[in-house]
């Protein structure tokens, strides 16, 4: 273990824990929902956004997350609550509605469909990604926005503590 593996894993449950903290207040303040809209979006629009799978109630809730990059063909997935994070990265090659996924921990492939649609099911999430199987072995439905400037607003903590893994990941692959 090298001497900054305990800085970025406290770097990692600090973003989880203002994400957790977001997600259970923004909890209060939501209405009864109706079902989402069946309209299709593109299949480009996996990449380069925050996909989460729920809105914790507790700060002992696990929320599932997952982030593809398009500048680089990596992403990386992540079981976490306010107080324990689960990551790995993979490698992925995006075929329009299918995806391939390569797991270089484990040398483990598997490849899936996957169908992006706009919804209202979690508010303020409005778009739902829909999974044929996960390839890690989380939930097959998970929930983003469509608009940057709103993820940025909601998630962006988030999401620069899973790039940041991920830059941290390959650094250490790459030894």
């Amino acid at each position: 273990m090298n001497k900054r593996t305990p800085v970025r894993a406290i770097a990692i449950a600090a973003a989880l824990g203002i994400a957790a903290t977001w997600f259970v207040r923004s909890r209060a303040g939501d209405g009864d929902d109706t079902a989402g809209v069946e309209r299709d979006a593109s299949p480009g629009l996996l990449v380069d956004r925050v996909w989460v799978d729920s809105k914790p109630e507790k700060y002992t809730d696990y929320t599932h997350a997952m982030l593809v990059l398009s500048h680089a063909p990596i992403g990386i997935f992540q079981k976490a609550s306010a107080y324990q994070a689960t990551t790995e990265m993979f490698e992925y090659k995006q075929r329009e509605a299918r995806i391939g996924i390569h797991f270089p921990q484990t040398g483990k492939k598997r490849e899936t469909r996957f169908r992006i649609r706009e919804c209202n099911d979690l508010p303020p999430f409005d778009l739902c990604l829909e999974l044929g199987d996960n390839p890690w072995g989380g939930p097959r439905r998970y929930f983003g926005l469509s608009d940057p400037d709103q993820e940025r607003a909601q998630l962006g903590a988030v999401r620069a503590r899973l790039e940041q893994a991920m830059t941290a990941e390959g650094a250490r692959s790459s030894r």
